[in-house]
């Protein structure tokens, strides 16, 4: 099984891409998306279970997670079941934190992390338009972009164009990684 990290700053659309990859591979089985718990309800723009932070402690120390972190006083963190017990053919997708990159590439040999980007200010212009943050917490997210990131196999994906060409370019990458992915299987 491959696993597909999504990671990136945000405002670089992460969120969005996966939303439409989702409904672009549902009903296939090529590829499952997994969902975050965050200790924050989800919005419009994400697919995630809201659980209180006593509840998602709880979890953590009963070892339901591959990996938790914490970003922007929230806590998240991905599901260890929804990563093993899928139907998919090919891989699973999920949306973590940069920070988190090492704890999947230690428990699953088959790991590629893209790295969703934009110009900064096109980052600047989503993250006021989306109206979570004031300024100055938008001015430290546009700091953190600048962050490294450290993984075994890296892709790096620039979604500073349009929705609907970057939303073609990115469901494009996760097909050739899907048949990167079954072209391996069969080699192996």
């Amino acid at each position: 099984m491959r696993v597909l990290l999504v990671v990136g700053p945000s405002g670089s659309g992460k969120d969005t891409l996966l939303r439409s990859a989702r409904k672009y591979f549902a009903g296939q089985e090529q590829l499952a998306f997994v969902r975050r718990y965050i200790t924050r309800p989800p919005d419009r723009n994400e697919d995630n279970y809201y659980l209180d932070s006593a509840a998602f402690t709880l979890l953590g120390n009963a070892g339901f997670f591959v990996s938790t972190w914490q970003a922007h006083e929230n806590l998240y963190g991905i599901p260890y079941h929804a990563m093993v017990d899928t139907d998919s053919s090919e891989g699973v997708v999920c949306s973590i934190s940069r920070s988190a990159v090492v704890d999947f590439e230690r428990r699953f040999a088959h790991t590629t992390t893209i790295l969703v980007t934009a110009r900064e200010e096109v980052l600047r212009q989503r993250l006021q338009r989306r109206g979570r943050e004031d300024e100055t917490a938008v001015r430290k997210r546009l700091a953190r972009a600048e962050m490294a990131v450290v993984a075994r196999d890296l892709v790096v994906f620039d979604n500073s164009q349009d929705l609907e060409r970057s939303t073609a370019l990115f469901i494009e990458l996760l097909e050739r990684l899907g048949s990167r992915v079954a072209g391996q299987a069969l080699a192996g």
